[in-house]
């Protein structure tokens, strides 16, 4: 069987069919896992789903991928078409949890079982959650930078905050400032940009947050495209500040982290995010009990270990 490859929008869905089913737990071509992803106009979102397709293709399933363009309400809309189209089951990866409310129960009332990527939703057709722990990665991540302002900074720090208004984010926020604010008093955080996700308005909020607090030498962003806004608007200034932040490497990341500029970065693991959504559903359609939560540990790439990373 060939795959089956559409465009990828919000109206239209890519398709993937497995060449050939592999395994106890392949399904046949009539089996549908629907994707409903956060946004492919971010690398980190698209190897998610690279991985996601790999799955597929191994088990002999066919997956169909939406990309809501980080639109809460477009997601919502996906969700239900997902349903209309009696997939099999649905890997979600939520933009805002509470707004899926709706759509989650009707799959439950269709028999369309869910897991999601990164963000929590308890709800009992909700079957397992997939991804990193993001408050708790992000509190040792702040006991790391806490660690790096106390040796390199005498353990004083003006700090500027990049993110982006989605619950996983402002989970990473929220455990950097508590871990912060727990080891160092003299710690202050100056100011909050919002990226959205969107590189222009990640940039554009940097470079208003540096030229408005000129004492900021520190910048932790919690995500691609706002660690790569703010290390374009400290360039652009001349700044001399440390950046922290989280996702993935992706080639434009490597240099800044060899030049020393981007002293810490929390490297995930998105391919494994979308290849354990698809397994863990084929698995239960096959009638098999799987794990409610499924996670891993992000590694810390430094300018001293980059290399090995590579």
């Amino acid at each position: 069987m060939s795959n089956r490859i559409k465009a990828i929008t919000a109206a239209t869905a890519l398709s993937v069919a497995a060449l050939a089913p592999q395994g106890a737990a392949a399904q046949d071509s009539d089996t549908t896992i629907c994707f409903v992803t956060f946004s492919l106009q971010i690398e980190y979102f698209q190897k998610t789903v690279e991985g996601a397709e790999r799955a597929a293709e191994e088990l002999g399933v066919e997956l169909v991928v939406f990309d809501p363009q980080a639109d809460a309400a477009r997601q919502v809309t996906l969700v239900e078409d997902c349903i209309a189209r009696q997939a099999d089951a649905i890997v979600l990866d939520p933009i805002e949890s509470g707004s899926l409310a709706g759509p989650i129960e009707q799959a439950q009332e269709a028999g369309i079982p869910m897991v999601t990527l990164d963000t929590r939703i308890d709800h009992p057709n909700i079957l397992s959650l997939i991804g990193v722990e993001q408050y708790d990665t992000s509190v040792q991540f702040g006991r790391y930078v806490a660690g790096y302002i106390a040796g390199k900074m005498d353990g004083e720090a003006t700090i500027g905050l990049m993110i982006a208004s989605s619950e996983v984010q402002i989970a990473r926020r929220d455990g950097f400032v508590d871990a912060i604010k727990s080891v160092l008093p003299n710690v202050t955080f100056a100011a909050e940009g919002d990226g959205r996700n969107i590189l222009e308005r990640a940039t554009a909020e940097a470079e208003n947050m540096l030229t408005a607090n000129p004492d900021i030498d520190l910048i932790y962003a919690t995500g691609d495209p706002q660690l790569q806004g703010a290390l374009a608007a400290g360039l652009s200034q001349n700044r001399d500040i440390a950046f922290f932040g989280w996702d993935d490497i992706p080639d434009y990341f490597v240099a800044p982290i060899k030049e020393g500029r981007l002293q810490g970065f929390l490297m995930q693991a998105p391919e494994f995010n979308g290849d354990q959504g698809v397994r863990l559903l084929v698995q239960h359609l096959g009638g098999e009990e799987i794990s409610p939560r499924v996670s891993y540990i992000p590694t810390i790439v430094t300018p001293f270990n980059i290399d090995d990373i590579q």
